[in-house]
C-alpha cells in the first residue's frame, strides 16, 4: 500500500533548494504561523500555530527540519517549484520501483504529468506548496522511504531493497548465492548539504 509522506518529505525540499542554491545553510525564512503569499485566496498554517497557536519565527533549513516547519517549506517549494522538487524525489527514488524481489507499488510522485492524465486538471501553484510538505497527490510505500533515506546517508547512491541475503545449500553448508548491493541509481549530492540537512534530523 501507498501512503501520503507528509513530512518525512520535506527533507526532499530541503536537499533540492539547498543543492540548486535556491536556499543556503544560512539562509532565514519567518514562520508567522499563517503562510500568506496566495492570500486572500488561499491561507496555509503552520502546525504549531493550528495546534497550539504559536509561531516558529525565522528558521534556517537545518532548524525548519527539526521543527517540521510547514511555513518554511511553503515558501521554498515556491521558490524551488515542481520542476526540481520532483527530479530530486526522482533521483531519490520516489515513484520508483525499488528492486525488491516481490511485487510492490510504485507511487505516485506528485505533479503536473500525474495531475494532467488522472484527474484532467491543470496544476496550480498552490498545489506545488502542498506537494513541498509531502501532501497533494504524493504516495509512497514505506519500503520507498526507507530506500530514499538510505539514499540521502550515502551520499546519492540509491541501492536497491532485497530481502534475501544468501541461500545456502543444507547438505554441503555452503553458501549457493551471495545477494550483492545493486546500485539503481546515483547522483552528486553535496556533502555538505547532506549534512545540514541530516543536522536538521539529528
Amino acid at each position: 500500500d501507498t501512503f501520503q509522506p507528509g513530512s518525512t518529505f520535506k527533507i526532499v525540499t530541503a536537499t533540492a533548494a539547498l543543492s540548486e542554491g535556491v536556499i543556503t545553510p544560512e539562509t532565514l525564512l519567518d514562520c508567522e504561523g499563517v503562510y500568506t503569499y496566495f492570500a486572500p485566496n488561499y491561507l496555509y498554517h503552520c502546525w504549531v500555530y493550528r495546534d497550539f497557536g504559536r509561531v516558529h519565527g525565522s528558521l534556517t533549513a537545518s532548524q525548519a527540519l527539526q521543527e517540521s516547519c510547514n511555513c518554511f517549506f511553503y515558501e521554498t517549494g515556491r521558490l524551488l517549484g515542481i520542476e526540481q522538487m520532483n527530479r530530486y524525489g526522482t533521483l531519490f527514488g520516489l515513484g520508483e520501483a525499488t528492486g525488491i524481489e516481490l511485487g510492490e507499488a510504485t507511487g505516485i510522485l506528485a505533479g503536473p504529468d500525474y495531475r494532467t492524465e488522472t484527474h484532467g486538471v491543470t496544476w496550480q501553484a498552490t498545489d506545488t506548496i502542498a506537494a513541498a510538505i509531502g501532501q497533494s497527490d504524493n504516495a509512497f510505500t514505506p519500503l520507498q522511504l526507507g530506500v530514499y533515506l538510505s539514499t540521502l546517508i550515502n551520499g546519492g547512491n540509491r541501492y536497491a531493497a532485497h530481502l534475501l541475503l544468501r541461500v545456502r545449500d543444507f547438505t554441503t553448508r555452503t553458501d549457493t548465492y551471495t545477494a550483492e548491493p545493486k546500485l539503481l541509481s546515483s547522483f552528486p549530492l553535496d556533502p555538505s548539504v547532506r549534512d545540514e540537512v541530516m543536522a536538521g534530523m539529528r
